[in-house]
Order: C-alpha cells, then sequence, then structure tokens
C-alpha cells in the first residue's frame, strides 16, 4: 500500500543555500540531496541522528565542489561514501572528496577480477582509502549497511555470485527504508540486474526512484518500473548531453506507472525530506555543482 506523502513543488530565486545561511541538514527528518552534477551521479543522505552517507562523486571535476558544499554546511566528515561502480562520472571526485573531508566507511561492489581491469582513476581510489585509513565494505545483494530503529539501507544489487559483461550493472543498488518512505538507487545498473533483482522477489515497491543510468533507454524496464511504482522518480542528467540522456522510451515508461519526474538538467538540485509519515520534494536551480558547466 502506498505512503500518505505531500509533493511540494519550491523554485528557490535567490542565492545558493550556503551563501544565504539555509543549513543543509535539519534534525526533524531525512534529508536527500540529488545535486545538480551535470551528466553524472552524487547524492547526500543526512539522517538526523548525524549519520551522513555520500552515494557517487560526479566527474573528476565536481569533487572539489562538493567538498565545499558540504563544508560549508557544517560537514567534515563522512561516515559513509559509496561508490556504486567505477565509471568516471560516479568516482571521479572521489579524490578531493578525501582531500576535503574525513572519510569513515567507502562502500564498494564486488568486481570480478577477470572481467574489470582496474583503471588508473579506481586504483586511485583504493590508494586513498589505505592512505585515509578508511574501512572498506564490499556490498551486494542482501547487505544490510545500516539499521536503526526507524531506518535502514540495504543492498539489493549486485547479485553476490554474479558476473556480468557490463560494468554498469555491477552498481551497488540501495533501499532506504526511512520510517514508512522508502528511496531506490540504482546507480547505472541496466535491464540484466533489474530482472535479477525481480527474480530475488524482493519488495523494492519505493515512493521514491533515483532513475538508473541517467534515464538511458537500457534501464527501467517496464517489469521493474511496474515493481517499484515510484511515485517519484529523479534522473541525474547533463544540459544537451551527448547521449540523449534521458531517452523518450524510459521516459515514456516512468509516466505509465504515474511517475512526476524531476530532472536535474531542467529544475537543478533536487531535494528529498523525510518525515514520520510523508515526504517533501523541493527544487534548486542554484545548486549547481557541476564543474563541467
Amino acid at each position: 500500500m502506498k505512503r500518505i506523502i505531500s509533493v511540494v513543488l519550491l523554485l528557490i530565486l535567490s542565492l545558493t543555500l550556503c551563501s544565504c545561511g539555509r543549513p543543509i541538514s535539519d534534525d526533524s527528518c531525512l534529508c536527500v540531496y540529488f545535486f545538480d552534477v551535470g551528466q553524472a551521479d552524487s547524492s547526500l543522505l543526512l539522517f538526523p541522528d548525524g549519520v551522513s552517507v555520500l552515494i557517487d562523486a560526479g566527474n573528476q571535476a565536481d569533487g572539489k565542489l562538493i567538498a565545499d558544499y558540504l563544508k560549508k554546511g557544517g560537514i567534515d566528515t563522512l561516515d559513509y561514501l559509496i561508490c556504486t561502480h567505477p565509471h568516471e562520472d560516479h568516482i571521479g571526485g572521489t579524490d578531493d572528496i578525501f582531500d576535503n573531508l574525513k572519510i569513515s566507511n567507502v562502500c564498494l561492489p564486488y568486481l570480478d577480477s577477470e572481467f574489470y581491469n582496474p583503471t588508473n582513476l579506481y586504483n586511485n581510489l583504493l590508494s586513498n582509502i589505505s592512505n585515509e585509513g578508511s574501512n572498506i565494505i564490499y556490498l551486494n545483494a542482501g547487505s544490510v549497511l545500516l539499521e536503526r530503529s526507524n531506518y535502514s539501507i540495504e543492498a539489493i544489487a549486485p547479485g553476490k555470485d554474479s558476473v556480468y559483461s557490463d560494468l554498469n550493472d555491477y552498481s551497488i543498488c540501495l533501499l532506504v527504508d526511512y520510517y514508512t518512505n522508502t528511496i531506490l538507487f540504482t546507480g547505472d545498473a541496466e535491464e540484466r540486474s533489474e530482472t535479477e533483482i525481480l527474480g530475488t522477489k524482493k519488495n523494492i515497491d519505493a515512493d521514491i526512484l533515483k532513475v538508473g543510468h541517467h534515464g538511458s533507454s537500457g534501464s527501467s524496464s517496464k517489469a521493474f518500473l511496474e515493481a517499484v511504482t515510484p511515485q517519484v522518480a529523479i534522473i541525474s542528467c547533463g544540459k544537451g548531453n551527448s547521449y540523449g540522456h534521458p531517452n523518450k522510451e524510459a521516459l515514456t515508461r516512468l509516466e505509465e506507472v504515474d511517475s512526476k519526474i524531476y530532472r536535474t538538467d531542467t529544475v537543478g538540485t533536487v531535494i528529498a525530506k523525510l518525515y514520520d509519515g510523508g515526504f517533501n520534494i523541493e527544487t534548486d536551480s542554484n545548486i549547481n555543482l557541476d564543474g563541467n558547466n
């Protein structure tokens, strides 16, 4: 059964949040920032008990901007940095994140060594983890990262013993439950991973979906969306990107399950505030952390 929600669209035509003194955290709710990082991905979760989680870090040019934004908001330590998979537009900014913030734990997917030949960027990430002394947590389907009285974070992909031909399918997918609200993060997972998730018979009904692979045609399959039935779908993509994201077919499939679609290329950073009993959605075109613009 769907939760009762209140979806509020606010377009703020003033200064950026940090410069106007508006706090980026709120001790009465879970604040989730789906940052406008252009054709890349980065989301920040701030729980009211102080736990902070950054899911992906954008492109290389985005890392310093993300770190500066967090520090201006009073955050100098991340409890968890989750790197969904090792593509540049997801881990590119991690160098600057490590340079500017203390990272307690880093979450990575299991990668088949015969399939994946680590890039210099990924090797740099591993070196940063070692130099920082961060704890490494490998996540796959069934891993419970956090479990508190009113919230939890659980990985539902990639499969523990799965070997994929597409690096995108190694993406860590996460169900974040906060009271009666659920957010599903899917990284760049494609239909192969989505089908595998459906095969587990896991309940993936979610109020908010962070749409897979920037809204590509290979993600957000009809069967997957019918299982998720998101009331809100958030797509991180860059203006006029060369990939044609989001794809028209993916948008149509989202519309067919009655999702309200928010795109960072048109509305800027999207902010979800989850409460006990509902959630609000805000947008702010002034939070533009895209280092490529």
